[in-house]
């Protein structure tokens, strides 16, 4: 068993490398700023024009306090119609983050973009509070699965996201991490037994049907179907030729990969569970018994899954509601692109689910069969 996880560890390792390797080279992409953190000391609001009171000059005076041009001041005006909600603007004391631009000579600042507010005290005591929380119910396998977490998100921001914007095709990487994500989190999570190999061998042909089902997407509804606003802006804003087909397709794959993982790693727990509790049981009752729980765990699964697609995309519901009238047809709200590609997402992730769920139960009844077989013999 631990001869073959570490088998299916190395060809994961060698997939992802091999597909960066063969990719094509491109042009990188590459962000001359400097980014620095500024103060907000004082906010100057100025009316524009004496005959229109809401449009309206902003000063930010803003002090730098930390990177080469540190101690220096400098004003960021912007002018405009005064109608941004007003939690969303600066207030004076805030810690903001800036981009700083320059061209020509060094010491001289072309522009500075003012970014985000600096919210990283925060970031930390929520991270603190996630970390200690998996470790206090999880223990030592706790923390090992926030190492294989932290694996992933590494091999994503660091693989994934700078080869695609150095014009490598992002779908073989996409499933390379993938792969590589199962690999190494579900022995973590499972320990090295007999419904660990089960629960990999079942994510795995999930996450390849999941890839099939994202290329047959992308086929029949072509690209603008697929590719977001964020996706254009990105093609746009890149020197290189980002591919937002392979973009948009490895975007489906990653989303599913989380739902796929976590229910093979539960119908192969009750696999084992029941050939445990009932060794002789024969291979159709496993497998009916396993469909029941399946069936029932669909059911949550498939929820949960709408509950958060609909908080997180609240907004874009509201947008729906006053962009469209009632006399809009419904497939036309449908096929609005930014609902359209959410659809697939979901789509695909819950079919490439729902396949790898029997696929899960079938390998891993075979394996107990076989490991009881070897034991009689024994």
């Amino acid at each position: 068993m631990n001869k073959i996880l570490l088998v299916l560890s190395c060809i994961s390792a060698i997939l992802t490398v091999s597909v960066c390797a063969q990719a094509k080279e491109g042009k990188a992409y590459i962000d001359s700023r400097e980014f620095a953190r500024a103060k907000v000391e004082k906010i100057e609001r100025i009316r524009a024009r004496e005959d229109n009171a809401s449009l309206v000059e902003v000063r930010v005076h803003l002090k730098i306090i930390d990177g080469t041009k540190k101690g220096q001041t400098h004003v960021s005006i912007y002018r405009g119609e005064d109608d941004m909600p007003k939690d969303m603007f600066y207030r004076e004391g805030n810690t903001v983050f800036i981009g700083i631009s320059t061209m020509g000579d060094a010491d001289a600042v072309e522009q500075i973009s003012i970014y985000d507010v600096d919210n990283t005290i925060g970031i930390i005591i929520l991270g603190v509070l996630l970390v200690a929380s998996i470790i206090f119910v999880g223990r030592l396998r706790g923390a090992l699965s926030m190492l294989s977490l932290i694996a992933t998100i590494i091999l994503i921001f660091y693989v994934l996201i700078p080869m695609t914007l150095k014009g490598y095709s992002p779908l073989p990487m996409a499933v390379g991490t993938a792969l590589f994500a199962i690999v190494i989190t579900i022995p973590i999570i499972l320990g090295f037994k007999t419904k660990t190999l089960a629960a990999i061998l079942g994510a795995t042909s999930g996450v390849l049907c999941a890839t099939l089902l994202a290329l047959f997407s992308g086929w029949i509804m072509h690209l603008s179907g697929i590719v977001t606003g964020e996706m254009m802006t990105v093609f746009y804003a890149s020197n290189v030729d980002v591919n937002l087909r392979g973009l948009a397709l490895s975007g489906i794959v990653i989303a599913a990969l989380g739902a796929i993982m976590d229910v093979c790693i539960s119908i192969a727990s009750a696999t084992e569970e029941i050939f445990r509790v009932h060794p002789e049981i024969s291979v159709k009752e496993a497998f009916k018994s396993v469909m029941t729980v399946s069936s029932d765990m669909l059911g949550a699964t498939v929820n949960t899954l709408m509950f958060a697609y609909v908080g997180s995309s609240l907004p874009l519901v509201l947008l729906i509601a006053m962009r469209f009238d009632p006399q809009t047809p419904l497939m036309l709200v449908f096929n609005y692109n930014p609902v359209l590609s959410e659809l697939v997402k979901s789509a695909v992730g819950c079919i490439g689910m729902f396949l790898s769920m029997p696929l899960t139960a079938i390998i891993c009844i075979e394996l107990n069969k076989r490991k009881q077989t070897a034991r009689k013999t024994a």
